[in-house]
């Protein structure tokens, strides 16, 4: 379910080379050897011109790292939160299936629905609305009481994870290269994940003591840093008619990596 729903939203990112800044003069990094200038660059040269994979890019690599690393433990809390409620709400195996059921659901759903969401109202947009929603399904644990309250807060979970996953996923490809997005996608889910078992664990010792509601909402503690690092796509500025605004993207992320465009 997830890979189909992540493959459903690539479907909806242009990778072309359509994407030009026809008549935006962009010029060369300083340090290249290069003295001519252009008046007519694709994104994809652009962010060649911006520094490549610089220090931008790899600030973007560690905010899809957390925000993989928050979906990893979201995914695997029910190791942790369901032996303790099996003992306090006297659950049955039928109940902790649907309990642990119910996130990869609303998981399917939310990574479905994102891709519309965020190319109609923009990839930043749709981090900046999933972020805060993600503390808020974290804080909701605090007002289940009985199993189908559980049931309805991990779903609503699972799709807050699973539509941040493919937000944040989207936009850290298209502020990279196009030669780096598949190592910033693999390196980003595979150190997420080992991220979040380590954290796991962590919270686990941690909150040994504390009522199970605690362990919702620990492992949500780095995603605010998706919204420090990760501007708007220039991609989907300029498919939205911005084409100004993905030229001022452009120059910040020139600017974080040392060079002038």
């Amino acid at each position: 379910l997830t890979s189909g729903g992540f493959l459903h939203t690539m479907s909806y990112v242009r990778t072309d080379n359509s994407d030009d800044l026809t008549g935006i003069p962009m010029g060369i990094p300083v340090g290249t050897p290069h003295s001519h200038a252009q008046s007519h660059a694709t994104i994809g040269e652009a962010l060649r011109f911006a520094g490549g994979f610089g220090r931008f890019q790899w600030r973007v690599l560690g905010a899809t790292i957390f925000v993989w690393q928050c979906n990893c433990f979201c995914a695997l809390l029910p190791v942790l939160l369901l032996p303790r409620l099996e003992t306090e709400w006297a659950l049955s195996d039928a109940d902790l299936a649907l309990v642990n059921s119910a996130y990869f659901v609303g998981q399917f759903w939310g990574q479905l629905l994102v891709g519309p969401a965020s190319d109609r109202f923009g990839r930043r947009a749709c981090v900046c609305l999933l972020v805060p929603a993600s503390y808020l399904s974290g804080l909701a644990h605090f007002a289940c009481g009985q199993l189908k309250q559980l049931v309805a807060v991990r779903a609503v979970s699972g799709a807050v994870s699973g539509g941040m996953v493919i937000a944040v996923s989207v936009v850290a490809m298209e502020l990279c290269p196009a030669d780096r997005r598949a190592f910033v996608t693999s390196v980003g889910f595979a150190v997420g994940w080992v991220g979040g078992l380590l954290l796991l664990v962590g919270v686990d010792w941690l909150a040994a003591d504390r009522p199970w509601q605690w362990l919702a909402v620990a492992g949500l503690v780095p995603t605010p840093l998706a919204l420090a690092y990760l501007p708007e796509s220039p991609h989907f500025l300029l498919a939205a008619g911005r084409a100004d605004a993905a030229l001022a993207a452009l120059r910040r992320i020139a600017r974080v990596n040392g060079v002038s465009l």
